[in-house]
């Protein structure tokens, strides 16, 4: 049963890969988004995961955020794809552009790439995501910078942060509860269970010093971490 999900997995999402590719060369308008939302859909609904979402009423659709979630599972992309309606690009690492067709599918795409090994390359995506908000999309970043290894909260990096201040968009942090869960027996993880995502109040008023800044990333952090020992 495990092998038949993990196949379907991968149809899917060669399927939905070739069909935005399409779509996104094609189109004179295209809706990545649309897409995406459809995709993690039929990911979770194939894996037999159920989320539970709170908080969706703390997000105006028509506003632009900078969300910052914890990042514990390759599930958490399909998660907050499924349950966040307002349109968003995710910074990805650059080397998942590697994969075979998945890859080609995601260059392609809105989401920004980023080099977290070079300073200034990841700077330049920094730049990007700035433009990003600009223009009127939301923009998703792990803080973490990798995916936890034992489901546990990671030290949160400072670039998600720098990119709120200097886009002077609201801070929505978001927390996943449960994606660890999924992959961290292999293959055999995969079977029903619950996820819970909760999605905290927009915070406004942005640091004016470092000083703040590291007050307001650890206040912000810690919001999470309560959420985890509640749930």
């Amino acid at each position: 049963m495990y092998l038949v999900k993990l196949l379907l997995i991968i149809l899917v999402t060669l399927f939905d890969s070739v069909a935005v590719i399409l779509h996104l060369t094609f189109s004179k308008s295209p809706d990545f988004h649309s897409f995406a939302r459809r995709w993690a859909r039929r990911l979770l609904k194939i894996s037999g995961i159920e989320v539970v979402v709170e908080g969706s009423e703390n997000l105006q659709k028509q506003e632009t955020y900078v969300f910052i979630a914890n990042h514990s599972s390759l599930f958490d992309i399909p998660v907050l794809q499924a349950s966040i309606e307002n349109d968003f690009r995710i910074i990805y690492k650059k080397e998942l552009e590697k994969i075979p067709v998945f890859g080609y599918g995601l260059k392609k795409s809105p989401y920004i790439g980023i080099v977290r090994e070079d300073p200034r390359k990841s700077m330049q995506s920094l730049e990007l995501a700035i433009q990003t908000i600009q223009n009127g999309a939301s923009v998703l970043i792990f803080p973490e910078g990798t995916r936890s290894k034992n489901g546990n909260l990671g030290i949160p990096r400072r670039g998600a942060f720098l990119l709120a201040t200097r886009s002077g968009k609201p801070i929505v942090p978001i927390a996943i509860k449960g994606t660890y869960e999924i992959l961290s027996n292999g293959i055999k993880g995969l079977r029903p269970r619950l996820v819970h995502v909760k999605i905290f109040q927009p915070i406004k008023g942005m640091p004016q010093n470092r000083v703040e800044e590291n007050i307001f990333q650890e206040n912000v952090w810690q919001e999470i971490i309560n959420y985890f020992k509640l749930v």
